[in-house]
């Protein structure tokens, strides 16, 4: 960000944050980098990522497939507010990716003399350029953030003064950066290499996220899939995926289907999955419109449905939500978190 006397703080261009970093702009940060090749490019417009759209995902997603075959792995600069959702979304458009995406940010503005970009972008390059340093590969979309390297579609925004501003709740970090760098390789999702990469790029704007809340009522999100505004609902329930009782959810259900509009059920805690009928309140959510959406993170769970129904046909919809295609949700045993 740049200071602005008017309307506060704006996004800047690559070339106005280097101005801020001599450490960068002369010649003692990149010497020590001297055998990596960088380049460097501002995606236009210039934007704050409060506004990023899928129309944004999409322009990140052609720079780096511009870019892929003459370069290792990429960095993305991204504002805090949406970055969890950016990573997700962009995990989920690379098939076969095999190289790392690293996004990072910062929780102070890059002219303050205490801000945190400036490490957590070397951390960045020291990922993104594991060539250059004999570290392991991570293959997937990250972020690297306050020493730590998270799975993009793991990781939500948990503070906003904490310089540990992301933490992954149900997924062990990928990679810890302190005086030693330590790549947990047994964490990274699988990839099959020397497969060409494929890219999707398109997100369905007719999906909502919707929290439940006690007295809440279904009836206004009734008359939306009725009147075939929305493809799919992101619902986040009370605990392990129970709903307040009411006929009210049978009648969205019943609408559900027969309007093949797609309900990928999540949990409102930050911790642990949804388990659909452990408790006779999540009855309702028995249906094959209704995907169990595990342990998925709510930024995750909103850019998947968005994807797959942007991309596959209304047969294939729920069958890929179920998969654990980025490593975005459990498929096994759940993990021990330290």
């Amino acid at each position: 960000m740049k200071k602005s006397e008017e309307y506060g703080l704006q996004p800047s261009s690559w070339d106005e944050i280097i101005e801020y970093l001599p450490a960068i702009k002369k010649q003692n940060f990149f010497s020590y980098f001297k055998e990596i090749n960088f380049t460097f490019e501002t995606l236009h417009p210039i934007i704050d990522s409060s506004d990023i759209t899928p129309e944004t995902w999409h322009h990140i997603a052609e720079k780096i497939q511009k870019n892929y075959a003459s370069h290792d792995g990429f960095i993305i600069i991204h504002g805090t507010d949406t970055l969890a959702y950016t990573s997700s979304a962009l995990s989920y458009m690379f098939e076969n990716l095999s190289k790392p995406i690293i996004l990072t940010g910062a929780q102070l503005p890059i002219f303050h003399p205490r801000t945190d970009g400036i490490i957590n972008l070397s951390n960045a390059i020291y990922i993104a350029g594991y060539r250059s340093f004999e570290l392991a590969k991570i293959p997937e979309v990250c972020i690297c953030f306050n020493d730590d390297v998270l799975r993009g579609n793991r990781a939500v925004k948990t503070s906003t003064n904490d310089f540990e501003g992301f933490s992954s709740p149900n997924y062990p970090n990928l990679a810890n950066l302190e005086q030693n760098i330590d790549v947990h390789e047994y964490l990274l999702h699988p990839v099959i290499e020397n497969k060409n990469l494929v890219l999707r790029t398109h997100f369905s704007d007719k999906v909502v996220n919707v929290t439940i809340f006690p007295g809440y009522n279904p009836k206004p999100l009734i008359d939306l899939v009725e009147a075939k505004k929305l493809e799919g609902i992101v619902l986040k329930t009370f605990g392990a995926g129970n709903l307040p009782s009411s006929v009210l959810w049978d009648q969205l259900i019943s609408a559900c289907e027969k309007n093949e509009t797609i309900i990928l059920a999540t949990t409102q805690c930050p911790n642990g999955q949804i388990e659909l009928g452990q408790y006779a309140s999540s009855r309702a959510l028995k249906s094959n419109v209704v995907v169990d959406g595990k342990d998925i993170t709510s930024e995750a769970a909103l850019t998947k449905l968005m994807w797959v129904i942007g991309n596959y046909k209304s047969a294939e919809r729920c069958q890929i939500l179920r998969q654990n295609i980025r490593g975005e949700m459990l498929d096994r045993k759940p993990l021990k978190i330290n």
